[in-house]
């Protein structure tokens, strides 16, 4: 349902080009609070809303006019805004990697939603306000704990569920981390606990292609590695606005960080090292190509269902975001896929998608009590 923002309001004269930081809930005042998603309003509606600036443009017209080509980010997601009037006065201070309040109505141009912004102001953020800039996961965070817990406990043999339950653990650093890391920076899962929904669609993908294919496949070994196939983006991303990479991530990758965290964990628990090669292997190989920086292609029948599972669910997510954009038709120009998609309905399709249901829980099932520990063996 579309929510419309309060009339405009009053908005004190101030200075744009010397503006000084004011506090978020003075820039919001009566206005909703906390602000609509822009991509909840109709074209010409106004908001009023707070963001991060995760990328500054300074940009010139046809006409030689200068305006300003913000990426703008809150608990929504991202929005693209442009500053058309007084924009060289606002370049003095506007920078990537603070936070801003806006005033400005919805566009539509090429069928991608942007925000023309009217007024735009520096904003001092209290520690307590920084996670209404992160956009987070949809997934229910209870049910994919319980779904993770599963997934750990139907594993069946024992060193894996142990070096599972030491890196996983919600009470261990990497645990912790993973839980709130995002899956990338921009593509797919780019929000608060999109690690985490990334992963256990892959692994539910694995156990399902495992099954297809029958006791070739060494069920135990996939799901682990489809589990902590991306545990070093928990060291690549750092958690704030804009999902910046790290020193290290920059530096080595989320591969190499996270063969280094399974290294470290695997020297604590009883995993023989015939079995960890191979569990390196799997991680090493995830990306299945050199091309996309993978160090080693797929060597074993248990990469290529890692691979191409991996792939197929960041693919589908991306694909997924676009369709959502617009109510039917085709979608924007994707320079991911260097094409666009059209929307359909499916044949007996629902008005409204079902909420999050919980899948029953494969194996196992004693590991289920919510947000405790994992039990010892």
């Amino acid at each position: 349902r579309v929510r419309s923002c309060a009339r405009p309001r009053a908005l004190p004269a101030r200075s744009v080009s010397e503006p000084g930081p004011i506090s978020l809930r003075a820039w919001i005042g009566s206005s909703p609070f906390p602000w609509p998603a822009a991509a909840s309003l109709p074209a010409g509606a106004l908001l009023i809303a707070a963001y991060s600036v995760v990328s500054v443009q300074r940009l010139r017209t046809r006409q030689d006019k200068p305006y300003v080509k913000l990426q703008l980010a809150d608990a929504h997601g991202t929005v693209e805004g442009r500053i058309w009037e007084d924009a060289e006065r606002v370049d003095a201070w506007l920078d990537a990697g603070g936070y801003v309040g806006v005033r400005g109505r919805i566009e539509i141009f090429n069928r991608e939603r942007q925000l023309k912004i009217e007024e735009i102001v520096p904003l001092r953020i209290d520690t307590a306000d920084v996670d209404r800039f992160l956009p987070h996961a949809p997934r229910d965070p209870a049910a994919m704990e319980r779904e993770l817990r599963a997934r750990v406990a139907s594993v069946g043999e024992a060193g894996l569920r142990a070096l599972l339950r030491k890196l996983l653990d919600p009470t261990s650093d990497s645990g912790q981390a993973f839980r709130k890391a995002p899956a990338a920076k921009h593509n797919h899962h780019a929000c608060v606990g999109g690690l985490m929904e990334h992963t256990l669609s892959v692994t539910t993908l694995c156990d399902r292609i495992a099954e297809h294919y029958g006791g070739g496949i060494d069920r135990d070994l996939l799901l682990t590695a489809a589990l902590l196939h991306d545990l070093g983006k928990t060291r690549e991303i750092l958690l704030q606005p804009g999902f910046p990479y790290s020193d290290e991530g920059r530096l080595l990758g989320h591969i190499l960080l996270g063969l280094d965290m399974v290294a470290e964990a695997a020297a604590h628990v009883p995993l023989p090292a015939e079995r960890l090669l191979l569990l390196q292997h799997l991680i090493a190989s995830h990306q299945g190509r050199y091309e996309w920086q993978s160090p080693r292609e797929p060597r074993i029948l248990e990469g290529l269902i890692l691979h191409y599972a991996d792939d197929l669910d960041a693919k589908m997510n991306q694909a997924q975001a676009l369709l959502e954009a617009v109510p039917d038709g085709w979608t924007a120009w994707s320079r991911s896929f260097g094409r666009d998609f059209f929307r359909h309905r499916p044949v007996g399709q629902p008005e409204e998608p079902p909420a999050d249901v919980e899948p029953p829980a494969p194996g196992r099932s004693d590991a289920l009590d919510l947000f405790g520990t994992f039990p010892e063996e």
